[in-house]
Order: C-alpha cells, then sequence, then structure tokens
C-alpha cells in the first residue's frame, strides 16, 4: 500500500512540475510576442503614418493576432510537453526553449522584412526558387558572415530570456488554469475569428496582421490546399457585354481560344511610317502612378516622363496585372493566363503565343536587355520561347562598364544608366525591323544607386521647390525610393535623347511603362499597387491626348498588332488566346475592361469588372485616378465573385491542360 501511495505521489509531483515549467516559459514567450507586437505597431505605424494611439483598432488586432498565434503555438506544445516531460524533462524543455526562440527570432524577421516591403511575407515565399531567394535576401544586404552571427547571438539571448521564467512558480491550479483558458479562447477564435474592420487602407490592414499567423495560415493553405478544376465554364461561351471587343469563342476546349478580330484603335494616332515601324519597350521597375504624371498623390518623380506625357498617347488610369515583376512580360507581350504561381513558373512552358513570336515570324529581330541575372523569374526560359535573337542580360556588360553599388559585396547587376548605353552599343545595324525591351531595376530594393549624393540632393530640392506633401505619408521617409525613381527617369532620358538621333528613331514607336508600384511606399488603396502609367511615343504621332479611360498591360499587345495587321498587311494568325481586348482612347474616365490581378505569385484575390472592383471579401467602385470607394451591394458582389471563380476555372484549366492554344 505505501509503495502505491509513493508511485501516485511522484507521478502527481511530475505532472505538477511539468505544468509549471512549461507555463513559467510559456508566459514569457506570449509577453514577449505582446512586447514585439506593441513595438511593431508603434515603429512602423509612426514611420509610414499610422498614428497607433488615434487609430488604436489596428493595435488591439495586432496584440489579438499576436495572442492568437501565440496560443496556437502553445496549445500545440502543450501536448506534446505533457507527453515528452515527464520521460525525458531536460531534453524536452531545452528543445522547447529553443524552438520558442527561433520562433520570436522569426516573428523579428518577417517584422523586419515587411518594415521594408510593406507586404507581409505569405506563400509567395515557397514560390520562388533556391537561388532567387538567395538572390533577393544578398540584394538586401542580409545574408553575411556578419547577420548570420548576430541571428545567433540573438536566439542566445532569447533562449536566456525564456529560461528566465522558472523565477516565477505557479500553484498546481494556477497552471492548470492558464492550460483550461488556452484551450478555450482558441475554441472561440474558431466561432469568432478576429477579423479586419471594413475600409481599412491596404497598409492598416498589413499593419493590423501579426506577421507569424500570416506566413503560417498561408504556408498551411498553400501546402494544404487542392488544385481543383472545374469544367462549368464549357456551358458559358460569353464575352463581356461592355467590352471593346466581343470576342467569338471558337472550342471550349481551349477556353481563351477567340478569332482574331480586333479593330485598329491606333492608326488614326500615327501619320504613315517609311517602314514597318520598329518598337521599343521600357518597362521601368516600381514607376507607380503614385508618383509619376498628372493627378500623382504623392506629387510627380518624373520630370522627364511628364514632359514626354504631353508629346505622347497618355493613358492615367492604367493597371499592371500583376503587383510583382513575375507577370510583366508574359500579361504585356501575351496577354497569358497566371497559373497557380504565375505563368512563367509554369515547367514545361505551356504552349502558347506571343506578340514576340508572331512579330519574328513576320520578320521582326527581338532583342531584350537587362542589367540583372536572366535567370530571375525564369525570364531567359520565357524569352528564349518566343526565339528571341538577343538576350543581354549581366553576363554581357563590357569592361567599361560598372555594376550598381553593392550591399554586403552584392548587387543586383547594372544600373539603368549602364543598362541603357550597353543596349545602344549592341543595337544590331540591320535593316530589319525590331523589337528592343529595355527592363530596368535600379528603383528596387534596397534603392541603392550610383550618384547617390547626387540624388538625395534633387530629392530634397524636389521637395522643397514642388512643395510636395500629404495627409498622412511623410515623403522625407523615403527618400532611397524616390531619388531612385529620379534616376530612372534621369537614364530613359539619357536613353531617348541618345535613341532619338538615330536615323531609324522616326521609324520607331516607344511604349513605357511601370511593371507595378512600389510597395516599399504605402499604398493608398488595395488596388494602387497595380496603378502604373502607360505612354505611347513616336516622332510619327500627329497628336498627343491624355487619356482616361482604364486600360491594363493586357491591351497593349492586340492593339499594338492589330495596328501593324491593319496597316503593314502583317500577317497573323485566325485565332488567337489573349486575355485583353484593346486599348480604350476615350479622354474622359470609363472603363470598359474585366480582368483578374494577381497581387504576387501566390495571392490571387482581385477582380475588376467596368466599374465595380473586389479584393479578398470587400467591393468597391472605381472612379478617376484608380480611387476606390466601399459599397455594401451583397448583389452586386456575388455577380462579380461567381465571375471571378469561373475566371479562376478557365486560368486554372487551361494552365494544368495545356490548353491556351491547339498545336499546330
Amino acid at each position: 500500500m505505501g509503495q502505491k501511495t509513493v508511485i501516485q505521489s511522484n507521478l502527481f509531483s511530475n505532472i505538477t512540475s511539468n505544468l509549471n515549467k512549461f507555463w513559467q516559459i510559456s508566459i514569457v514567450f506570449l509577453l514577449l510576442l505582446i512586447l514585439l507586437s506593441v513595438v511593431e505597431v508603434f515603429w512602423v505605424g509612426n514611420i509610414h503614418g499610422v498614428a497607433p494611439l488615434s487609430n488604436k483598432s489596428v493595435l488591439l488586432i495586432n496584440l489579438l493576432q499576436s495572442f492568437q498565434w501565440g496560443l496556437y503555438t502553445v496549445g500545440i506544445f502543450f501536448i506534446i510537453q505533457m507527453l515528452m516531460g515527464v520521460v525525458l524533462p531536460k531534453v524536452s524543455y531545452f528543445m522547447y526553449k529553443l524552438i520558442l526562440s527561433a520562433l520570436i527570432l522569426g516573428q523579428v524577421c518577417l517584422m523586419f522584412y515587411f518594415s521594408e516591403t510593406l507586404v507581409p511575407l505569405g506563400a509567395d515565399f515557397f514560390t520562388y526558387s533556391v537561388a532567387d531567394l538567395i538572390e533577393t535576401v544578398r540584394a538586401a544586404g542580409a545574408l553575411n558572415v556578419f547577420s548570420m552571427i548576430g541571428a545567433i547571438i540573438a536566439l542566445a539571448i532569447v533562449f536566456l530570456i525564456l529560461n528566465a521564467g522558472t523565477l516565477f512558480k505557479y500553484s498546481f491550479k494556477t497552471t492548470i488554469v492558464f492550460s483550461v483558458f488556452t484551450y478555450i479562447f482558441l475554441i472561440v477564435l474558431l466561432i469568432i475569428p478576429v477579423a479586419m474592420p471594413a475600409g481599412y487602407s491596404n497598409l492598416e490592414t498589413n499593419l493590423a496582421e501579426n506577421k507569424s499567423l500570416y506566413f503560417y495560415e498561408e504556408s498551411y493553405d498553400y501546402f494544404s490546399k487542392s488544385q481543383n478544376i472545374y469544367f462549368d465554364f464549357y456551358l458559358e461561351n460569353s464575352s463581356n457585354q461592355n467590352s471593346l471587343v466581343q470576342k467569338e469563342y471558337l472550342d471550349p476546349s481551349y477556353p481563351f481560344l477567340h478569332k482574331n478580330s480586333y479593330p485598329d484603335v491606333l492608326g488614326p494616332y500615327f501619320s504613315e511610317f517609311d517602314t514597318i515601324p520598329n518598337l521599343v519597350f521600357i518597362i521601368v521597375e516600381g514607376l507607380g502612378k503614385a508618383y509619376s504624371g498628372p493627378d500623382a498623390y504623392l506629387g510627380s518623380w518624373t520630370p522627364f516622363l511628364d514632359s514626354l506625357a504631353d508629346h505622347s498617347l497618355y493613358w492615367k488610369n492604367n493597371l499592371s496585372t500583376t503587383g510583382r515583376t513575375f507577370g510583366v512580360l508574359s500579361g504585356i507581350f501575351g496577354g497569358l493566363p497566371f497559373g497557380k504561381n504565375g505563368f512563367m513558373e509554369k515547367t514545361p512552358i505551356p504552349y502558347h503565343a506571343t506578340m514576340l513570336s508572331m512579330l519574328k515570324k513576320d520578320g521582326y529581330q527581338v532583342n531584350y536587355y537587362i542589367g540583372a541575372d536572366k535567370e530571375f523569374d525564369n525570364v531567359a526560359a520565357f524569352m528564349n520561347y518566343q526565339g528571341i535573337d538577343n538576350l543581354v542580360d549581366i553576363d554581357k556588360f563590357d569592361p567599361e562598364f560598372r555594376k550598381s553599388p553593392s550591399v554586403s559585396g552584392f548587387t543586383w547587376g547594372y544600373a539603368d544608366k549602364e543598362n541603357f548605353r550597353n543596349g545602344l552599343k549592341r543595337l544590331p545595324v540591320t535593316d530589319q525591323a525590331q523589337v528592343n525591351i529595355f527592363q530596368t531595376m535600379s528603383s528596387h530594393s534596397p534603392f541603392v544607386i550610383p550618384e547617390q549624393e547626387v540624388y538625395n540632393q534633387k530629392f530634397e530640392k524636389f521637395l522643397r521647390e514642388k512643395d510636395y506633401s500629404h495627409t498622412t505619408i511623410k515623403l522625407e521617409n523615403y527618400k532611397r525610393e524616390l531619388a531612385s525613381i529620379l534616376y530612372v527617369d534621369d537614364a530613359i532620358k539619357e536613353f531617348l535623347t541618345t535613341y532619338l538621333k538615330k536615323e531609324k528613331a522616326a521609324n520607331t514607336i516607344f511604349i513605357i511603362t511601370g511593371d507595378h508600384r512600389l510597395p516599399e511606399i504605402p499604398m493608398s488603396t488595395k488596388i494602387d499597387r497595380f496603378h502604373v502609367p502607360l505612354i505611347i511615343y513616336s516622332p510619327k504621332l500627329k497628336r498627343s491626348k491624355y487619356m482616361d479611360a482604364v486600360n491594363t498591360h493586357f491591351e497593349i499587345a492586340p492593339s499594338l498588332l492589330a495596328f501593324l495587321q491593319h496597316n503593314y498587311n502583317l500577317k497573323m494568325p485566325e485565332s488567337v488566346a489573349w486575355r485583353g481586348t484593346v486599348l480604350d482612347t476615350v479622354a474622359q474616365f470609363e472603363s470598359k475592361v474585366t480582368h483578374a490581378l494577381m497581387r504576387n505569385k501566390y495571392q490571387f484575390g482581385d477582380y475588376l469588372d467596368g466599374y465595380y472592383f473586389i479584393s479578398d471579401n470587400d467591393l468597391y467602385m472605381i472612379s478617376d485616378n484608380m480611387n476606390i470607394d466601399l459599397i455594401d451591394r451583397p448583389d452586386i458582389f456575388s455577380r462579380l465573385h461567381s465571375s471571378f471563380e469561373e475566371y479562376k476555372a478557365k486560368d486554372n484549366f487551361a494552365m494544368e491542360n495545356n490548353a491556351i492554344l491547339p498545336q499546330k
């Protein structure tokens, strides 16, 4: 009897000790999360114009989400530790403290990432190759010996802080209360989740998110979500009746295939070219409408492009189709589906045609110039598929050119002025018609440019003389970003000034647009990330025109090809699979486009249909300058949601079944 009593006493003692040790560590972990939550909201909020004390709901939601994520973690390890802690107490609690230390360090890293990009890191992390991820981290200066040593020291400090929890002793009843409360709280959150208030700005929404909870929830969705392929779209073969082009679809097995019958909307603006015109594309990294051109709400930081717009066709309400660079080439030149992670991430590449491959067959020479690595975002594979003649990247610069200033010994490559100069030097001397594509990269994080001090001073002069200001955004905090935009603007000016002296310039059409808006400067709305200007310039333009109609990158290729087909007898295929229609050239504001927009390589939650826009679960009405206002119309939301689901089903089916175009 005495022996049994001793065993029971030891078991109870072990359980009590186990619970006490567990909560000694866990309470400190939860307190650290709450502290980090407060620090993040005050730190990032004050920098970017969200005052936590006047907008208390942002802080409250972040605190609730941080507590939620902490209790998720504690709840999972509670079960593990109650088993292992009795058998292997020293090993199990050492590992528990080490894991929690790593999670805290991960939260800090995610906070720093957000402070730089203003976008929480989500499942898009898994959509980049290891090489692309390493290159991105190195570009930010975060991958070096000092950062590695710093991470180890930080891990050790957090471990010691967690260990300090042993200074506090909890009674058995207290630990039971903690344990029961954890699961009750989690059950309540499953029934009544923490929701974002309607009308939050993009920055407020992102700031209110706990970055670890966001990352792990998106990661879970990414790896657990089944890729369903729906077939109900076969019953539907209609086009948006408000569209400028009514598409005649040809085969339900190829959901985008339609008759090539696009009108020429650009021809009336051009005088006759001597021969079939050359095309020069300038795709500008991070050129957002927020800080470029008329009605830029942060003031315009592109004086040369502004002056060029006065002599061009200019669309101020133009949208990129992706919120990152990964989709700009497939969007502009092919109007191609997105797929799971963007068209260019799909291997093998689905059979398709683009403006580039079509013009190549019609006798054009196609050349592409970038100062960075052609392998990033699978650019080389995509461009080589089009059969281009010259692909000039970081490996094809002569010794006379210098790379961009480095961050911790790493640089993306050659700055934009060098890229343009190198490209001009390498332009083929031929009578053959050409498509020349220049893609910039200097206005990309970490925003380190040549002549940094010169452009810092230019920034200060602009800020002073233009009297630029914003109600919440302090432009002084974005000197690096806006100085890089000033540099790119000068680079384009230098390039065009030189190019226009060439004899072939009179026979050339220049197309200039941004790939997306910089997320590092706070975005005012959920559509702001896609809002980029579009400029078409040529010495052969009869007249300039500012147009307020809404367009996207998807409309560029069909419009140019229709112009060439109608005026220069280019042989175009009888059927195509463009997602876009043609550029709307109406001067006043109107919206006749219907397109999905992909935020990053994973998030696919934005859909534009005429004057309505849905982003996740919110419905907005758009107005001039791509302003959006939250509206409550369940009937319209339901209609758009259904259309969006059909859009995604077609997109997914075409990509997964190689059903963009029939193979010949």
